[in-house]
């Protein structure tokens, strides 16, 4: 696929720079992972992944109340 490409002599350096910035930032979480401390390691897979969405109800139906933009009041 890179063979129908025609590269500059300098233009080699942008592929080579981002592989090897994608690959040191690879290498750094790994590194961060094999070396983590089991009770930190423990605490980490028990956080939730995705946050609950908190459902409030609104202070009009709450109290009762229509408001001013609301024509129709709850029954």
């Amino acid at each position: 696929m890179f063979s129908r490409i025609a590269w500059e002599d300098w233009q080699i350096l942008f592929p080579i720079i981002a592989f090897t910035l994608i690959f040191l930032g690879f290498l750094f979480f790994v590194l961060r992972a094999v070396f983590m401390k089991g009770k930190k390691a423990d605490r980490m897979s028990r956080l939730p992944l995705e946050e609950e969405e908190k459902q409030q109800p609104s202070r009009q139906r709450e109290n009762g109340k229509a408001g001013k933009n609301n024509p129709n009041p709850p029954a």
